[in-house]
């Protein structure tokens, strides 16, 4: 009820763990320390105890629902021995707008393909209020500094005013424009989280789903460069950065009708297919978004990362 209350993620944890489930309990002690100060002592000192005793453990295959048929995605190591991070978050149970249904099911199922595919350490955190989002990417920029990918997903509602992105926060109350610095947390932000990583720095933003904030907000913001538009607007991040939008700039993204968004659908379809490099691949999501939507929805991917080097979730066979 309270994501930011660290004791329950520890104590759940520590149930976890005692039924023999070391992934669930691995990522409710890396929920405690992604909170960060808002943590309690007791419940930091408790969750690095618990991590640093925990055995690796990642079961040998997940069966991934897509479209009726059963994908196995079996498990592997990173190549190379690269460090591999991650942080993935689903916003669902917005306190003041409707509910979205699917992002805590997306972020659940991209962090377990993610897991698979030869990520060291995937921070699993659902339903975040403002701060704990703010301490969830705190938290990840200290550890992106030893990595070297560090891939942050976001799944949930986002908004651009006056051509600065933000994400939105479960607690968000928006009732006018201004409030929006106050409220939600920019889309810079993730990007700094993620920018000492030493090879490639991903992130994935199905966050451009229509949303009910804009249509309520007032307007006070009289500058025509400060208004409010649909989506959100084009990224130019820095070199070694590659930031992908469920829907192109200016455009919604579908939530879906189905048990995950369009996008996520896509995504967790084509990530584990092995030799399939990273830009190559979210050309494949691309494809599959507009198939299954009847090209209303088109993902949309902006920035550069090196053309000397080749990027892969799992390497060729």
């Amino acid at each position: 009820m309270d994501p930011g209350y660290a004791n329950a993620y520890v104590n759940r944890g520590l149930a976890y763990e005692k039924l023999g489930d070391v992934a669930k309990a691995k990522a409710d002690f890396s929920a405690t320390l992604a909170l960060g100060h808002g943590a309690t002592k007791w419940a930091q000192d408790k969750a690095r105890e618990r991590l640093a005793r925990l055995p690796s453990s990642r079961p040998a295959t997940i069966l991934v629902e897509k479209s009726g048929a059963a994908a196995a995605v079996a498990a592997s190591e990173s190549p190379s021995g690269e460090r591999r991070i991650a942080l993935v978050i689903g916003n669902s149970a917005y306190e003041n707008v409707a509910a979205l249904p699917n992002p805590v099911r997306d972020a659940n199922l991209v962090a377990d393909v993610l897991r698979l595919t030869g990520f060291e350490a995937v921070t699993l955190l659902t339903n975040l209020r403002k701060d704990a989002l703010v301490n969830a990417l705190r938290e990840f920029a200290a550890r992106a500094e030893t990595a070297d990918w560090a891939v942050v997903y976001y799944a949930g509602h986002g908004m651009e005013i006056g051509g600065v992105n933000y994400l939105i926060p479960t607690d968000a109350k928006l009732a006018a424009d201004r409030e929006i610095g106050f409220e939600a947390v920019p889309v810079d932000q993730v990007l700094n989280a993620a920018e000492r990583a030493r090879k490639l720095r991903l992130i994935i933003l199905d966050a451009c789903r229509d949303n009910p904030f804009a249509a309520q907000m007032k307007r006070t913001l009289t500058v025509a460069s400060r208004s409010v538009s649909r989506g959100l607007a084009p990224l130019e991040p820095e070199a070694g950065t590659l930031v992908v939008f469920a829907a192109k700039d200016g455009e919604t993204a579908l939530d879906g009708d189905g048990t995950n968004s369009p996008f996520a659908t896509a995504f967790v379809k084509n990530l584990p297919t092995p030799g399939l490099e990273v830009r190559r691949l979210f050309d494949f999501v691309r494809d599959d978004v507009m198939e299954a939507t009847g090209r209303r929805q088109k993902p949309f991917s902006y920035g550069s990362v090196s053309g000397r080097q080749d990027f892969y979730f799992v390497a060729g066979k």
